[in-house]
């Protein structure tokens, strides 16, 4: 019963589809929200007017 096996082809070809496929597919919903957060921040930015914002500095123990 073992020894049965399909003689099917490699399925290599649908592997790297799948791969590439979806690498494709996460790039495109990060550079959506990459859009989505730069309009955001774009809209803040206008409501804002003149106002700048408070500038935070960090020291470390080696200062």
């Amino acid at each position: 019963m073992s020894d049965h096996q399909a003689n099917a082809g490699s399925d290599m070809g649908a592997a790297f589809v799948g791969l590439v496929g979806g690498a494709l597919f996460i790039g495109a919903i990060l550079y959506g929200i990459v859009l989505l957060t730069n309009a955001h921040f774009a809209n803040e930015k206008a409501e804002a007017g003149g106002k700048k914002a408070a500038v935070v500095w960090f020291i470390g123990p080696w200062a």
